[in-house]
């Protein structure tokens, strides 16, 4: 257990440390030439597949995710997430990294990127390790309240190959993100 601890906040103070240092970028938002981000996407928008949600603040940080690997929400800024298992000495440790947005208002094009830094899960008879690297890009409609955007998910598995870069970007997953809430 104080492995853990010393690991998550390790991870944590090293996500800091490597979070993005672009000069365009405030709190890892990418805006328009207006300089700011759209106040109309800020809340909650839920994806129709995969359980993924992301939330944006007013100034357009993302300030929590709910994550298609575990499926309950993780606060961006705690830097991560850890349960005990249903199973004694099971449990789960996910670390988030740079997380980062974009938007254009000339084009309405929405991007994020989530990086997952680091993740252990631990089960009964055996523990999961790796990583997650996924960018969202794509259009709001006209009325603010979908996004249409293509998922290309980079996962690594410790002990397995890598994720194979030209099969990834030849087929995107399309999922539709509905505002679920505003902010």
């Amino acid at each position: 257990m104080k492995h853990l601890v010393f690991l998550a906040g390790f991870a944590v103070v090293l996500a800091g440390v490597m979070g993005c240092q672009d000069e365009n970028k405030v709190n890892g938002v990418s805006v328009d030439n207006s300089g700011e981000f759209p106040e109309f996407l800020a809340g909650t928008w839920k994806a129709d597949k995969h359980d993924w949600q992301i939330s944006f603040k007013d100034d357009g940080s993302v300030s929590s995710i709910v994550h298609f690997i575990w499926t309950l929400p993780i606060d961006i800024n705690e830097g991560g997430y850890f349960v005990e298992g249903p199973d004694e000495g099971t449990h789960a440790l996910f670390v988030i990294g740079p997380c980062e947005a974009g938007y254009d208002k000339d084009t309405r094009e929405l991007s994020v990127k989530i990086i997952l830094e680091r993740y252990i899960i631990k089960l009964p008879h055996g523990t999961l390790e790796g990583k997650s690297h996924d960018f969202f890009e794509g259009s709001i409609s006209e009325d603010g309240k979908t996004w249409k955007a293509e998922w290309k998910n980079y996962g690594w598995l410790d002990g397995a190959a890598p994720p194979d870069a030209n099969v990834i970007e030849a087929n995107p997953v399309l999922l539709v993100f509905t505002k679920i809430d505003a902010k």
